[in-house]
């Protein structure tokens, strides 16, 4: 698995169609990274086999776990953060390139995107080691020394990556699955399609219009503690052309002594972050930045959020928490979007 087990699906897909389609149009599913992606392709004039599509996918999909998954043993970011010595680790490119998008949406969000914020996640039980109580002071205090992005030096030619703390550990699961759905965009449009739906675990990229030509309309789950088969939309989306994640807190934590602990970590204090956001969508025009910017303003809370938002020019939809219930608010970017 890719991202955290706390992951979970939190953009509901509304891909019921509504009279006739004027053009014809596939799925494809299957798992991945932990959770499902779905597709679905306008075919129009383009000659397809749907198997070969369908293997592509898995193949491209394979590839990039294999890369940056923290569940594989053998994966590269795994052999990276085993790697002990402070020389060069050779990378691929396009592990470096990954690398490189959250380095930026480290420095543009004040650190509040950490992707070296592994022994943190490991350590209050969001990663491998599954654990029922929070950790000590002195746990924590002992991880938030193994983490910071000072640490870490890039090279460009050969690609390779090195580290002056041997416990330096990157997590890319907050950038990982949007750059996935920005893959298989990638693959699709190299083939020659001009419309089409991409979805990882709840990050979209919509392309052109959907069968019916019409943008592609999807919506935002309403916050629960359900199961996704229950899930409500709170708000619709119209997209083409368009990016979007949903970072939340509702559904991945685990309590104690009565106590809720949250999967999104404040890399700043090393414990959950502490705010009154449910959740954040973002909308972009990469998935892979949609995903880390939604990730970055669930640290920072409502009110440093949206004006981080606000002056990055992005549109912004949040869930707050307002007691037993929520309230929404979004901020004038969005207002082209929402149905």
């Amino acid at each position: 698995m890719l991202h955290r087990i706390c992951l979970v699906l939190l953009l509901a897909l509304m891909l019921t169609a509504c009279g006739e389609s004027s053009q014809k149009s596939l799925q494809f599913s299957g798992i991945t990274m932990g959770t499902q992606y779905h597709i679905t392709v306008v075919t129009g004039q383009n000659k397809l086999n749907p198997q070969d599509l369908q293997q592509e996918i898995e193949n491209r999909l394979a590839e990039i776990n294999q890369e940056m998954s923290t569940y594989l043993d053998d994966s590269e970011i795994s052999r990276f953060n085993q790697y002990s010595k402070a020389d060069w680790f050779p990378v691929s490119h396009e592990f470096l390139s990954v690398v490189e998008s959250a380095v930026k949406a480290y420095k543009i969000s004040d650190g509040a995107f950490e992707p070296s914020i592994y022994p943190l996640v490991y350590l209050w039980g969001f990663a491998k080691k599954i654990r029922v109580a929070p950790p000590s002071e002195v746990e924590i205090q002992h991880a938030l020394q193994n983490i910071g992005l000072q640490h870490l030096s890039i090279r460009q030619s050969p690609p390779a990556l090195s580290k002056d703390i041997p416990a330096l550990s990157l997590d890319l699961s907050a950038i990982a699955k949007g750059y996935g759905v920005d893959a298989l965009a990638e693959l699709l449009s190299h083939k020659g399609f001009q419309h089409y739906l991409v979805e990882i675990g709840g990050e979209v990229y919509a392309k052109g219009k959907n069968a019916r030509g019409k943008p592609w309309h999807i919506a935002i789950e309403q916050p629960s503690s359900t199961l996704l088969s229950s899930a409500k939309p709170i708000q619709g989306l119209y997209l083409s052309n368009q990016a979007v994640a949903t970072s939340g807190n509702y559904r991945n934590y685990y309590k104690y002594n009565g106590k809720r602990y949250a999967h999104t970590l404040n890399p700043k204090t090393g414990k959950p972050a502490k705010n009154k956001l449910a959740s954040v969508t973002v909308l972009a025009k990469s998935t892979m930045w949609a995903d880390a910017m939604a990730t970055a303003i669930m640290v920072m809370g409502v009110k440093n959020g949206m004006e981080f938002a606000n002056q990055e020019k992005l549109a912004v939809f949040m869930v707050i928490h307002k007691g037993k219930s929520y309230k929404t608010m979004t901020n004038q970017y969005f207002s082209n979007y929402q149905d």
